[in-house]
């Protein structure tokens, strides 16, 4: 540990050298991974389902009505098992759960090649619910890991960057589910078969860490545990303000992410290339923004950029939002769209957007592992994705009530972008 800490501060300037240690590196690789493989079995499976009637794949309801159900299977393991992933993950080595995680997606992505082989839709979607518990479990452990091999100094740079790669991870799943579903020979299956197997054989890597709390007991009583993980989070106000901090901005993200297409389509009137240039141009400044973080605060854990990123978050948007063209008249592929002017503009505020919520995102997670205790650090990083979750399970709904409304997308942009000013009060009280 001295000498982890003597390089730390020795070379506060080499965050990148994180990239050569075992102590970083394998983590950081199964945890990139999996975050790809997530996404790459979602969007095959989507676009498989929209593409369904011309492909003479047979579906048992509406393409519309199966992505609905896609998008909640993927979410509602987090608010069943966080309670018991958060105990699992306190009680066992980490190191050794982790490994097991990675078994288990092996046998996941084994089955869902034979599913895209055999264009099975249905067991496609029971996988997805599968791969989202798999993500519940593994999630506290990939968080509450960090503080064990990684000096406090390093806690940011770490944390950007599982932060930026699980970003980047997931527009790259996004993209590559949606490009290689429509190849003949089932790529989409091995490759995600590949990928799992390259994450496992990463997780050998990772170093043994000691047990937070071996007397931890697993209370099978959903509602129950997760009311004693939440109690855990309560402890503490520091921390209970990162965890709303992070939902928050993960609902403020999943609503941009969510609705470029729409923002794409009816607002800019461009086709699918200019909605995978958002996504790119989104994702990549997220990463931008949590890599940046350690920079400016020079490996310091604190709150004092979140209200500067916070004001950022909601300035950009308002910026992206009027600064938006009328729709052009013939719809734009991405080489139209570049070439109006007004767009860069447009791309640029979206991309600042994004910058800002790196920023204002990092020291939370910080934060959330420096504040916490050891022996409950893994409940409380369950607690976060509960918390997330929960969010992003009531930002759907009312998103959707509120354009079935008749709300346009870029006022729902600007809803969004007002009344985060609101968070800017309490970001200022907490960092205070």
């Amino acid at each position: 540990m001295v000498d982890m800490e003597l390089e730390a501060l020795a070379l506060p300037h080499l965050k990148y050298s994180l990239f050569l240690k075992r102590r970083f590196l394998p983590i950081f690789l199964a945890t990139f991974l999996g975050a790809f493989n997530d996404n790459l079995l979602r969007s095959g499976l989507i676009v498989m389902i929209a593409y369904a009637p011309s492909h003479g794949i047979a579906l048992p309801a509406r393409p519309e009505i199966l992505v609905t159900i896609c998008s909640a299977l993927l979410v509602m393991p987090l608010l069943i098992f966080s309670s018991i992933s958060g105990s699992l993950a306190d009680k066992y080595e980490k190191s050794l759960l982790v490994r097991l995680t990675k078994v288990a997606e092996l046998f996941i992505m084994a089955c869902a090649w034979f599913g895209f082989q055999h264009h099975n839709i249905l067991m496609l979607m029971g996988l997805l619910f599968i791969s989202g518990t798999h993500t519940t479990f593994y999630s506290p452990i990939k968080f509450s890991i960090l503080p064990d091999h990684l000096h406090n100094r390093e806690l940011l740079a770490g944390n950007g960057f599982m932060a930026g790669g699980s970003y980047l991870a997931v527009l790259c799943g996004l993209i590559a589910g949606g490009l290689l579903v429509v190849y003949p020979g089932n790529v989409i299956g091995t490759t995600a078969l590949g990928i799992a197997l390259a994450g496992w054989f990463a997780s050998l890597f990772i170093p043994s860490s000691r047990i937070a709390h071996p007397e931890t007991k697993i209370n099978f009583n959903l509602i129950r545990g997760t009311r004693e993980m939440i109690a855990f989070a309560w402890r503490d106000r520091k921390v209970l303000f990162s965890i709303f901090g992070l939902s928050w901005y993960l609902l403020v993200g999943w609503v941009f992410m969510s609705q470029f297409a729409n923002y794409a389509q009816g607002v800019i009137h461009a086709n699918n290339e200019v909605y995978i240039l958002f996504l790119t141009v989104f994702s990549i400044g997220i990463a931008a923004g949590s890599l940046l973080c350690d920079t400016l605060l020079k490996g310091e854990i604190s709150l004092k950029l979140t209200p500067l990123a916070v004001w950022g978050v909601s300035m950009f948007t308002y910026l992206m939002v009027f600064t938006t063209p009328p729709p052009a008249k013939t719809m734009l592929d991405i080489a139209g769209f570049l070439a109006v002017p007004q767009h860069w503009l447009v791309l640029g505020c979206m991309l600042m957007v994004a910058v800002s919520g790196g920023i204002y995102m990092v020291p939370l997670y910080a934060v959330l592992q420096a504040h916490t205790p050891s022996e409950y650090r893994s409940r409380v990083m369950a607690a976060s994705n509960l918390s997330d979750a929960t969010f992003t399970t009531v930002a759907a709904l009312i998103a959707a009530l509120l354009l079935s409304l008749g709300v346009r997308i870029t006022d729902l942009f600007l809803l969004v972008a007002t009344l985060n000013l609101i968070v800017v009060y309490y970001a200022r009280r907490a960092s205070a």
